[in-house]
């Protein structure tokens, strides 16, 4: 090779965006660039003629390996492995052997290498960087799922708080029944109803006779059981759909939806004796009206009622009136 070439092999080599080094079939240094002296720290010294595992005495076993196998005459290589030195430091490279060849066969061979330390730190901060992130967002979403959890028992609490206050806002806290302002809201409804289904609707109001004297004689506390006794039997004889209600004092009505004047007579009739075979032996007086008969709104037919159960008062009570 003529000096000229072998300058511009020198130049190849060393303008080369790898580290290049060439060896004979002993592993003596031939040639190195100056990317490989700069990326092994090898300024200053003299390579030429070396053993590469003098200059490298901590090269790990399965790098010579793959050098054996190199002059042996394979092609061998690697996109990325790790080299840690014996004073602990750890390089990174891509890497790749060749054989080369003179007369009497393979003569040695040349590595390229490149140092990736930096792009496997960036890497392995990246892997880092995202597996801290994955933790916090499992850790940030496990929080906010308590949150949410948190969040339904107290919505769950709440409704179940709504409930009980609307439970207590509208039942009678002796008879257990509904009471007036759950009527006014029934019977509202019940009337819109029947009116846009051309329906009836059955009302009784009842009230207990002589309920003052029982007061007066056996006291409130007698009185009292009385109601309760009213209230039970009303709950427990009167249609699923059907609303008692305890309208105030000792009176009481029953709404019941899609009921005529007859029928909602015959109800009346039903309880009438129920509560003459009650423990206290009630006696009580009755009046049965029914929309749209006896008036279009609400009020009407409670007024209906109201009168209805005066004339069964007057008559002596424990008996029923039907308008």
């Amino acid at each position: 090779m003529s000096g000229d070439n072998e300058e511009l092999l020198r130049l190849f080599v060393d303008e080369a965006p790898v580290a290049i080094a060439m060896f004979d079939r002993d592993m003596h240094y031939i040639a190195a660039s100056r990317r490989w002296i700069s990326d092994y720290g090898l300024d200053g010294k003299v390579l030429r003629g070396r053993c590469h595992y003098e200059v490298f005495p901590d090269l790990p076993e399965h790098f010579r390996a793959r050098h054996r196998e190199g002059l042996a005459g394979e092609v061998v290589g690697a996109a990325e492995d790790r080299f840690e030195r014996a004073d602990g430091r750890v390089y990174w490279i891509r890497w790749e052997l060749r054989p080369w060849y003179d007369s009497a066969g393979v003569g040695g061979i040349i590595l390229f290498t490149e140092d990736i330390s930096a792009r496997k730190r960036s890497e392995q901060r990246i892997q880092q960087l995202n597996a801290d992130l994955e933790t916090r967002v499992r850790d940030r979403t496990a929080e906010l799922e308590d949150t949410v959890a948190d969040l339904q028992h107290a919505l769950a609490d709440a409704e179940g708080l709504r409930r009980e206050l609307r439970e207590q806002a509208i039942r009678d806290p002796l008879t257990g029944l509904f009471n007036r302002r759950y009527l006014e809201e029934t019977l509202a409804r019940e009337v819109a109803r029947a009116t846009r289904g051309r329906s009836t609707l059955g009302v009784v109001m009842l009230d207990l006779d002589k309920f003052k004297l029982l007061n007066d004689t056996l006291g409130h506390t007698a009185g009292d059981a009385a109601l309760r006794e009213i209230g039970h039997l009303l709950r427990e004889n009167v249609r699923a759909g059907d609303v008692a209600c305890r309208y105030g004092g000792d009176e009481f009505i029953v709404v019941m939806p899609d009921t005529n004047l007859e029928n909602a007579g015959r109800k009346a009739q039903v309880l009438l004796e129920l509560f003459k075979r009650a423990p206290s032996g009630l006696e009580s007086s009755m009046g049965v009206v029914a929309y749209p008969a006896h008036g279009a709104m609400g009020g009407d037919l409670l007024k209906a009622a109201d009168a209805a159960l005066y004339r069964a008062k007057q008559g002596g009570g424990n008996r029923i009136v039907i308008a």
